[in-house]
């Protein structure tokens, strides 16, 4: 009973840190119970870097509460009193903790099925001090072992995620094994509030989602924009040099489509639609996926062996809805542009494609500065389409194709698509968080529901196999993510302004003009800081607030020989470069572009304690 309790109550996990944590939270519990008596206790569990725990309290807990909930957490921790576990049987835990007016822990004791706990039908129950909750433990022996710990924030949530139940308040905690890991702990967090997309998005001008136009949908604002066509345009240079026939399909589809293919059945709550057309006789839907438009290229006419492998390619945009509790900037958005590409084979080419994808799958992430790749085979979840012997069959295949390339991965039970198991790539970020990458899928269910075929050596129709990857994934998601991997100072080849030229005086503007003149003929993004001039060190400034890679600055000197002084972003007043032939400086900073080079004042960190923040 107490391993389905914790279950259930959402306790549990593999972290050797979870005792501390979880006693943590129980800590928290009791030092609410004190200070404001009549709180009702709801659930309490270890999570990712600390604990939370949801509470319904006679009145609204405030961020100012926070420093006398922990002042009376430290004294119940230098008590040094013991955590005790103790068994009660269902009936008995339910009349205690009824008359002790918990409501939620009655609801939770209730909702177990007996036939799920001990024989004797009894629940684990712990206390300290005066302090009494229902749970499985494992905790640590005493609190005098709790140290290092501090309450982060508060947040809403509904009873059991039930939007027609109560709404507790939730305070959220974290606790290390000694001061100098919270310590860390508080740097990173720091560290990631400085690197926020949203907020670097904003101050750098780069992108605005505006409510009135509709949350979830991100104007990309001019700066952004370069970013997104030079990662675009990489991207179809990078395809078509292997062999990818790039495609557009439309962005809405008839609604017997969407039945065929599942989405409707498996995934219709997530779609927008229907829209009515032709006086109300049709109904579309607008695309959620790529999947089938791409099918119905590869079925324009009828396809031949020597045809295969067929790798076609789209920047295309879906639309899927999602909550508006879950929008986070251009991170989890309901608009978004997907690399999609979809690779049709037969099953003796299956293997080799597979390989090709992970090998670019790998280059890719090595050209953003991403790292410690982890490779996860993702299998069939409860919801599917397809038959069993058809997941075993797309699973197996995933699974030989990374043992032939010796690569080390992981499984994650039942973290497939409805229609597909897949690979997942994820990798650590320039502060240690890991991120999705590039995903890898094996889909032997659209291609029965569609009748994808191919004319054999036979002369018989064949079943073709279907890969589908992504790369990017979201391309909204992509560069949310890329902002903070470089902190908003992105690498000259996809930068906004590659060089910005400051003239010291007005008499030196001509030549900061053929200087721009001489950079815009190699093709490089140039901002020219024209008249009206302001004091010298605050155009410098500006320029390194728009992220400028390079600032170069010029007056009568440089103009007498034909020279710049370099100030490469992030360099200090004592750190330019003087006396720095153009020709030089235009090859250096062209060979930088051309070879995608990272920035030199990105510095990927050590992961540290926070390194799984994300």
């Amino acid at each position: 009973m107490a391993k389905q309790l914790g279950r259930r109550a959402g306790h549990g996990g593999e972290d050797p840190l979870q005792p501390l944590r979880h006693s943590t939270a129980h800590l928290m519990a009791g030092a609410v119970l004190d200070l404001f008596p009549g709180t009702k206790l709801g659930i309490g569990p270890a999570i990712k870097d600390g604990f939370y725990y949801d509470l319904e309290t006679p009145r609204p807990i405030v961020p100012e509460d926070l420093g006398r909930i922990e002042a009376r957490m430290r004294e119940v921790a230098a008590a040094d009193v013991p955590f005790e576990r103790s068994e009660m049987p269902r009936d008995e835990a339910l009349r205690l903790f009824a008359e002790n007016g918990q409501d939620f822990k009655v609801d939770l004791i209730r909702s177990f099925d007996r036939a799920e706990g001990a024989d004797d039908g009894t629940v684990s129950i712990y206390r300290h001090g005066g302090f009494v909750d229902l749970c499985k433990g494992p905790h640590v022996e005493r609190t005098g072992r709790i140290t290092a710990f501090k309450l982060m924030s508060i947040a809403g949530a509904y009873w059991r995620g039930d939007e027609t139940r109560p709404q507790l308040t939730r305070i959220y905690g974290t606790v290390w094994p000694t001061q100098k890991e919270l310590d860390a702990y508080i740097d990173h967090l720091k560290e990631i509030e400085r690197r926020d997309h949203r907020v670097l998005g904003r101050d750098l001008e780069l992108f605005r989602i505006d409510d009135e136009l509709g949350s979830g949908l991100v104007l990309w604002l001019p700066r952004l924009s370069v970013v997104r066509e030079e990662l675009e345009s990489w991207w179809r240079r990078v395809h078509r040099a292997r062999g990818y026939t790039l495609v557009y399909t439309p962005h809405m589809a008839h609604e017997r489509t969407y039945e065929r293919s599942g989405h409707l059945e498996k995934y219709g709550e997530n779609m927008y639609g229907p829209l009515l057309l032709d006086e109300g006789t049709q109904r579309f839907w607008i695309k959620p996926m790529n999947c089938p438009g791409h099918i119905k290229v590869f079925q324009s006419r009828i396809r031949s062996y020597r045809e295969l492998p067929l790798r076609i390619g789209e920047l295309g945009t879906v639309y899927r809805y999602e909550r508006g509790g879950t929008l986070h900037g251009m991170q989890r958005v309901r608009g978004f542009t997907q690399d999609d590409s979809h690779i049709f084979c037969t099953w003796a080419q299956a293997q080799g494609e597979i390989g090709k994808v992970f090998d670019l799958a790998m280059e890719f992430m090595r050209l953003f500065g991403y790292s410690d790749p982890v490779i996860y085979l993702s299998t069939r979840p409860e919801r599917r389409l397809g038959t069993d012997e058809m997941w075993d069959r797309a699973e197996g295949a995933l699974r030989e194709a990374l043992g032939v390339r010796e690569v080390p991965y992981k499984i994650d039970e039942g973290g497939g698509v409805f229609y597909a198991p897949k690979i997942d790539i994820k990798v650590r970020d320039a502060i240690g968080r890991e991120w999705q990458g590039p995903t890898i899928q094996i889909d032997l269910n659209l291609p029965e529901r569609f009748d994808v075929t191919f004319v054999n050596e036979k002369g018989e129709r064949e079943r073709a196999v279907m890969i589908h990857r992504v790369l990017f994934g979201s391309l909204e998601r992509f560069v949310g993510g890329l902002i903070e991997h470089y902190a908003g100072s992105f690498p000259l080849w996809l930068n906004w302004e590659q060089v910005a030229v400051v003239p010291i005086r007005e008499d030196a503007l001509e030549y900061a003009r053929s200087v721009t003149a001489r950079l815009e003929e190699r093709a490089l993004r140039v901002h020219l800081d024209e008249p009206p001039l302001a004091d010298m060190r605050e155009r410098i400034r500006e320029a390194q607030h728009r992220r400028a890679s390079y600032i170069l600055v010029v007056g009568g000197r440089e103009a007498a020989s034909g020279t710049v002084s370099v100030r490469p972003r992030g360099a200090g007043k004592g750190e330019e470069e003087r006396g720095v032939a153009l020709d030089a400086f235009l090859d250096r900073v062209v060979r930088e572009r051309d070879t995608q080079q990272l920035p030199s004042d990105f510095s990927p960190a050590e992961p540290s304690v926070g390194d799984a923040v994300g």
